[in-house]
């Protein structure tokens, strides 16, 4: 039976090592987002659902849309205190942690993650199904290079060093 691997060791892999190389995602940066790139979403029951994640190097923590949580029925483990930069009240709601894989473009691996899930994240990006964002709690471990003339980024992950990660 495959594993995924818990929150703290979501970037590490463990069993025995089948290849080590370095992955690296290529994507557009939106003009008003930034970095968005295409992700699917994997519940334990085993659904899925596709859409994108923007890349925001502001967030602590990940999130996912609540409507798409609660269609996939995530598994929830706990409540997290947020804020965004744009917040002009001085409470800070409280928000169920959720738990999920995430397939990124087309790299093999899921990186499982806590999620914060947050009220319309879905619509906050005019014109694209943004399901998730991804924070430091995944970014802390990859390396992203911003192209601004460009519009592009490079999104490298972590290599890959053991067998014991999930697939799609």
């Amino acid at each position: 039976m495959e594993k995924w691997a818990s929150r703290h060791d979501a970037l590490h892999y463990h069993g025995n090592v089948t290849q080590r190389r370095t992955t690296s995602i290529r994507g557009f940066l939106h003009p008003a987002c930034g970095p968005i790139l295409r992700v699917r979403l994997h519940a334990p029951g085993g659904q899925k659902t596709n859409g994108l994640a923007v890349l925001d190097t502001g967030a602590s923590l990940s999130a996912v849309d609540r409507d798409v949580a609660r269609q996939l029925d995530l598994p929830t483990h706990g409540a997290a205190q947020w804020s965004a930069v744009a917040d002009t009240e001085s409470t800070h709601p409280i928000a169920p942690l959720r738990r999920a894989a995430l397939a990124l473009a087309d790299d093999p691996r899921l990186w499982e993650l806590d999620l914060l899930e947050i009220p319309r994240l879905r619509h906050a990006v005019e014109g694209f199904a943004v399901v998730a964002l991804l924070g430091w709690n995944f970014l802390d471990q990859c390396v992203l290079t911003c192209d601004g003339p460009q519009k592009t980024f490079m999104l490298t992950l972590p290599k890959m060093v053991g067998a014991a990660h999930r697939r799609r």
